[in-house]
């Protein structure tokens, strides 16, 4: 499977569905699933070396600055990613986290992954993840001891 290292931060705001645009300074033709994985930076708070989730590569277009938002960039920083490429992610599905050692641009990862059943994951319909009414039952579950 395509794997993508991404800072732990990011790649955990992409697999609670938070952040749904990758900025990339390039481009790829490859569409089709990634394996997100943060990369070994420790930062508080954070999960550090580990394939978090799969998602869906759906596009990749130049950024614009409608993609600030779905990115979590400051739209006056637009002027310096409208160089860049918005890469669309969708389809998110968690993994149980694995250790993995990331890699620069798109890499081959082979091991095993073991979805998380969306029961355990996906919020009921009108609730906001980190919101009064989750629980954090997946949060407790998977990411919690992993934290840095």
């Amino acid at each position: 499977m395509k794997a993508l290292s991404i800072h732990p931060y990011y790649a955990m705001a992409i697999i609670a569905g938070q952040k749904t645009v990758e900025i990339r300074s390039w481009e790829t033709n490859y569409r089709g699933d990634i394996l997100i994985c943060s990369t070994a930076k420790k930062q508080r708070g954070t999960i550090p070396g580990h394939a978090l989730g799969v998602v869906t590569l759906e596009d990749v277009r130049r950024f614009e600055k409608k993609d600030c938002k779905p990115a979590l960039l400051d739209p006056k920083d637009y002027v310096y990613h409208c160089i860049d490429y918005a890469w669309i992610l969708t389809n998110v599905r968690p993994i149980k986290p694995v250790p993995v050692k990331g890699k620069l641009s798109l890499w081959n990862y082979d091991g095993a992954i073991e979805f998380i059943p969306e029961s355990e994951w996906l919020l009921p319909e009108g609730i906001e993840p980190g919101s009064e009414q989750d629980t954090g039952e997946f949060f407790e579950k998977y990411w919690k001891k992993l934290i840095y």
